[in-house]
């Protein structure tokens, strides 16, 4: 029976391979075998994968690559995990596992002097190697710095966590800080955006996007449902990747790394790496708390440079060159000096926030643009002037009632700030008074392609253009004459619409009617005048003494024997132009004819049927794709519909409450004046 089983092991039985040896089955491998292989705790296998970037693989056939099994597994590329094999960080791993239980026995012994030599002497792995190979270029490095970014900003609001040590929660807000900065001094933010999910922010850095969002200024709730661990592991590799990021940031500005910032100084006075901050700020739980104002104070601090003598002579580009591309160019430029004034939008203004503004947010745009800011003593350290400065351009309110007590300043909403921001222009203050009704928040993430633009949109976009005055986009509803206000007005519904549709159809009936009548028309007369002009060239022949057949005859000599010189010179004139045309060489004549028209219906038909032909040419893989891109197309176009419809009653309610509040207040003056 022995010499009768199959052996699995062997791949190959003569010149046939065995099922399941080959293919598919062995380019994917499951969790669990990947563990084993690697001998790793699943913890330290999850932990390893993160940072190396390998994530799971969904196959084609799932049933083949499972030999036949159905059950849903977490699978690999097998040349992932080979790749694992040799990454020196595993025995980092496995030192650190014997060495926690070194630890623990002499903690179990009560022996707390040699546990705590040991603990100080544990291994600590670094993933310097890990970052240079994920990232060879550091292009590639701006192009994923989004979700680190947004990482950052979401622990660096968080409290004191159990799982959680504080010296990543401190690492975090001084990366965040540092990052912040450099867009300051670079001023490259281009758009801003709030939403219930906090503060979008977008800038322009070395020629990439980024784009990262802040949290609103309240502490999250610490919820169950989210893995910390998994996190920290992402924002242990994070930290690392933004460190690096900053230096060489900073290095392209030629500014000092790491900033010296307030709390920095605290603890920290002689200048050390960058490995060694990051060690000793991710290692140590006793750390200091960094709060709110100082984070906030960071960001009004003006950062050093280093000293390198500067080249005066600016780089010029060839414009012969570019002669090719002239309308690339030009939009080019066009862009470049919209980007110059964004940057200096608020340069020589001062701003004045009050304390129930969020001040890291307003601060962060504010200087980005070139502002100078500052807010009181109570809320925060460094402010750099007080609210009784007679400079101050603007004070920032987010409270109805106000007391304005200086003359010589603006008081603004923050919503003006964001909003003369994503215009790169600035924008009518009076829409923004305090307790006055805001425009609506527009978002500069749009979609060129989008369906439907809202009125107010549209406006923005003539001023961009400068097709539209200051006094009209500041006052935009007086704009309305009179006679217009006095109409009365109806409430759009579903059979006006109608209605409307109804009528405009008509019209364009009528217009292609007139229109088919007037061609008609053309016709005949062209018909006539053709016929003339032959009967008019026979005529002439006949006169001239020219017949069809060829044949000449004498000319008239009671013409020739007339005295006048008027009849003579009527009579050769002719003459002397046909024998010109005889010369010519012929012609050929193009004669207008008869267009024929498909009828409408006919031709929706045809559209129709070679649709549906089209659609049924498409082959069976790539029918789903198109049925979802059909369904999300109808949404658009339904959400579209909805959003004019509601607009339309919106703007009808409002002009009838302006037409309200108008006779009320002209019969208040009549009864005044009676």
């Amino acid at each position: 029976m022995g010499s009768k089983r199959k052996h699995k092991h062997k791949v190959i039985k003569g010149n046939k391979k065995l099922k399941g040896h080959s293919g598919l089955v062995k380019k994917y491998m499951t969790r669990n075998a990947a563990v084993k292989k690697l001998q790793l705790s699943l913890r330290d296998f999850r932990k390893l994968c993160i940072l190396k970037g390998i994530y799971p693989r969904e196959p084609k056939n799932r049933k083949k690559v499972q030999r036949g099994n159905t059950e849903i597994k977490t699978l690999y590329y097998t040349k992932d995990i080979q790749f694992l094999m040799h990454e020196p960080i595993i025995w980092k791993f496995r030192e650190h596992k014997s060495a926690i239980l070194k630890i623990r026995k002499a903690y179990a012994k009560n022996e707390k002097e040699k546990g705590g030599s040991l603990f100080s002497q544990r291994p600590v792995y670094h993933l310097h190697h890990i970052i240079k190979e994920r990232y060879p270029t550091f292009t590639d490095a701006l192009q994923d710095i989004d979700d680190p970014l947004t990482l950052c900003t979401l622990f660096s609001k968080l409290s004191r966590m159990p799982h959680l040590k504080y010296g990543m929660i401190n690492a975090s807000r001084r990366v965040l800080t540092e990052f912040m900065l450099y867009v300051i001094e670079a001023r490259a933010l281009r758009k801003v955006f709030i939403s219930i999910k906090g503060y979008y922010y977008q800038a322009e850095i070395l020629g990439q996007t980024v784009t990262w969002i802040a949290p609103h200024p309240f502490t999250p709730k610490n919820s169950t449902h989210v893995d910390i661990g998994i996190m920290k592991t992402f924002l242990e590799f994070y930290l690392s990747l933004m460190s690096f990021v900053n230096f060489r940031l900073y290095g392209t500005l030629n500014l000092h790394y790491p900033p010296m910032l307030p709390f920095h100084g605290k603890s920290k006075k002689k200048k050390q790496k960058v490995e060694k901050n990051e060690e000793e700020e991710s290692d140590d739980d006793d750390e200091e708390e960094v709060s709110e104002a100082d984070r906030i104070a960071s960001l009004n601090v003006k950062l050093f440079r280093n000293k390198v003598e500067e080249n005066d002579q600016e780089t010029s580009i060839d414009m012969h060159l570019l002669a090719e591309e002239n309308q690339q160019l030009q939009d080019w430029q066009e862009e470049e000096e919209k980007k110059k004034k964004q940057q200096n939008l608020f340069t020589g203004s001062k701003f004045f926030l009050n304390r129930e503004t969020n001040i890291e947010s307003l601060t962060f745009v504010i200087r980005s643009c070139g502002g100078e800011v500052s807010w009181d003593k109570v809320t925060a350290c460094g402010g750099r002037y007080q609210e009784s400065d007679e400079t101050i351009t603007h004070q920032v309110v987010d409270r109805p009632d106000y007391k304005q007590t200086y003359m010589s300043r603006y008081y603004v909403q923050p919503q003006w700030v964001y909003d003369c921001v994503n215009a790169r222009l600035l924008l009518p203050i009076q829409d923004y008074f305090p307790g006055a009704k805001l425009p609506p928040h527009l978002s500069p993430f749009d979609i060129e392609t989008e369906l439907y633009v809202p009125p107010e949109k549209k406006q923005l976009l003539a001023r961009q253009r400068g097709e539209l005055p200051e006094e009209q986009l500041q006052n935009p509803e007086e704009e309305s004459d009179s006679e217009e206000d006095s109409k009365p007005i109806e409430m759009p519904n579903r059979f006006s619409r109608k209605k409307s549709l109804a009528r405009k159809r008509r019209k364009q009936r009528a217009l292609k009617r007139a229109m088919a009548e007037a061609e008609a028309e053309n016709r005949d007369d062209m018909e006539i005048d053709e016929g003339s002009i032959k009967r008019s060239k026979d005529d002439d022949r006949k006169e001239d003494g020219v017949t069809v057949n060829g044949n000449s005859k004498e000319m008239d000599t009671t013409s020739a024997n007339d005295g006048e010189n008027s009849g003579k010179d009527s009579e050769t004139k002719p003459v002397k132009e046909r024998k010109k045309k005889e010369k010519e060489p012929t012609i050929m004549e193009v004669t207008k004819g008869k267009t024929t028209r498909e009828r409408r219906q006919v031709a929706e038909q045809r559209a129709r049927e070679e649709h549906r032909l089209n659609v049924m040419m498409i082959p069976r893989k790539r029918k789903r794709i198109y049925n979802m891109l059909l369904r999300k197309e109808k949404q658009q176009e339904r959400k579209a519909a909805t959003l004019t419809y509601r607009r339309a009653v919106y703007d009808a309610k409002q002009k009838m409450a302006q037409q309200e509040q108008k006779k009320k207040q002209q019969q208040t003056d009549m009864a005044k004046i009676n």
